[in-house]
């Protein structure tokens, strides 16, 4: 008898403890509508699944019942020996792995018993069993002659819910590394003569983001501070057969009449440092909700380069030309973000002028466009 209490209680403790995590608890599925399945073993054993939906069902695939009745009868052969060993002992604690993972990752899972015989035939049991320090659950046994009876006390939605935010609290880190993807356009501020029109689709912008993220005023502080480093690419597009030309230690945008190029554009790359001050807002199921951020960036061109598609003796010629263009080596602006959920928009202002002072055109760019969480 004493075995089999032992193994329905730890097996209730693993098996509340992955409910606990995130999924239904026992006492949530017998609340609710429910199919329960039956199956009978060849040794007259029955096994009782009692499931709310066909995901529930789904899921059980991965529990590996046999690993977990091969780990309980190892933890009762421990106990057996400990009480074996220590006949006069009253107080016993045995400790183990469920579903160890290759890197020695798994529930940590702490049985104390504590046995008392007070005068007369009553002998009675306490185990305390606890996972990883946080979820307990008891288990009285109190055995008279040929009666037994027990008692579990298994946690209800409220205990668990207090143990999930210690939980969380115990883990919380103010700082937190992530990754972002920027996909937007880009557009020239000024409309003088020299500054030609772009082709809206066709001048993207393109920036891999490597964020790290302080939280400042403790876990539920909704202001952040965000720094990082940004890989941006930069493609200005033309609308008409514009040539970016060098003359004289000056570039200009050329417009050429016998050639009608299928594609014509202007690329530069940089690395960029911002820091931005940012407020995100948690919605009540604990998911992110409104956000709005905003500050500066520095950083420095990598390269550049112009291309050329056109037709040419009816095959199709690419010319890709590597240059500085005399565009601005030092990048500075401002930089803002504004979402909900998983929407993030961003806007990005260079105050730097494109090309060097008196080495080109006067204008600066701004990008524009969504913003994406890896």
């Amino acid at each position: 008898m004493k075995r089999i209490l032992l193994l329905m209680a730890i097996f209730m403790a693993t098996a509340t403890g992955v409910s606990a995590k995130g999924g239904p608890t026992i006492g949530e599925r017998l609340g609710n509508e429910q199919d329960t399945i039956i199956i009978r073993m060849a040794n007259g054993a029955k096994m009782i699944l009692q499931l709310q939906n066909i995901q529930q069902l789904k899921a059980f695939q991965n529990y590996s019942l046999d690993s977990l009745m091969r780990e309980l009868n190892t933890y009762v052969d421990r106990v057996d020996q400990m009480e074996n060993s220590n006949p006069g002992s009253k107080d016993m604690t045995v400790t183990f792995n469920t579903s160890e993972a290759a890197d020695g990752s798994g529930d940590e899972v702490t049985v104390t018993v504590q046995e008392t015989t007070p005068q007369g035939e009553v002998r009675k049991e306490r185990h305390e069993i606890r996972i990883n320090k946080s979820f307990k659950i008891d288990v009285e046994v109190e055995e008279d002659g040929d009666n037994t009876r027990v008692n579990v006390d298994v946690p209800n939605k409220a205990e668990r819910d207090s143990t999930r935010a210690a939980r969380k609290e115990e883990n919380y880190k103010a700082t937190k590394m992530g990754f972002d993807l920027d996909l937007g356009l880009n557009a020239f501020t000024s409309d003088a003569a020299d500054i030609p029109d772009l082709k809206p689709w066709g001048s993207r912008y393109v920036s891999l983001n490597w964020r790290l993220k302080s939280r400042v005023g403790g876990r539920k502080s909704p202001f952040l501070i965000v720094s990082g480093l940004e890989f941006a690419f930069n493609n200005y597009m033309f609308e008409d057969n514009i040539v970016v030309e060098e003359t004289g230690n000056t570039t200009f945008f050329r417009e050429v009449q016998d050639v009608n190029f299928q594609k014509t554009k202007l690329t530069h790359s940089s690395v960029n440092l911002p820091l931005m001050a940012l407020l995100q807002f948690q919605r009540e199921n604990g998911k992110d909700g409104f956000m709005i951020g905003a500050g500066p960036f520095v950083g420095y061109r990598l390269g550049s380069h112009t291309k050329l598609k056109y037709q040419e003796d009816g095959r199709t010629e690419k010319d890709k030309t590597r240059d500085s263009y005399n565009l601005s080596d030092l990048q500075y602006g401002v930089e803002g973000v504004v979402g909900y959920g998983s929407l993030n928009l961003f806007a990005k202002y260079n105050m730097n002028d494109l090309f060097k002072d008196n080495r080109g055109p006067q204008t600066n760019v701004v990008s524009f466009g969504l913003r994406l969480f890896l």
